[in-house]
């Protein structure tokens, strides 16, 4: 076996950490994820007609793996992202910066939950609040 140079073992040690801070960030979104399912099947009551509002309860859990998959894609920008501020040469370590793209990725994910949250709840208070048209 050829041996490893110093660039590729710096290249397997980051995505090591970063593949052991993906359990992390899937244990901080796991929560509000179940949550937000949770709420929007407790408020969901069916129509006259037998259907849900905000869909059927297999159809939201199947939305949901599917922003868990594209949450888990785009969490592989993180190593990305960290090799070129390294490759730049940015004043910053790579340690520094490894975990402040991890901090901006679980900021932007458990926003979208949120807003998700917000959305849902929206959807439900509206038709309690009475108009005030003509």
């Amino acid at each position: 076996m050829k041996p490893l140079t110093p660039e590729i073992e710096y290249c397997r040690a980051t995505v090591r950490v970063w593949e052991r801070l993906r359990i992390l960030y899937n244990a901080i979104l796991l929560l509000p994820g179940v949550a937000l399912i949770w709420r929007t099947l407790h408020l969901q009551k069916p129509t006259g007609r037998g259907s849900y509002p905000l869909g059927e309860p297999l159809e939201l859990i199947a939305t949901a793996l599917a922003f868990g998959l594209g949450a888990n894609i785009c969490y592989c920008l993180g190593p990305y992202v960290e090799f070129v501020m390294t490759a730049l040469g940015l004043p910053l370590s790579g340690e520094r910066t490894r975990y402040f793209v991890f901090g901006l990725g679980v900021l932007l994910s458990i926003s979208m939950i949120g807003l998700s949250w917000l959305y849902v709840e929206y959807y439900f208070v509206t038709p309690l609040v009475p108009s005030t048209g003509p």
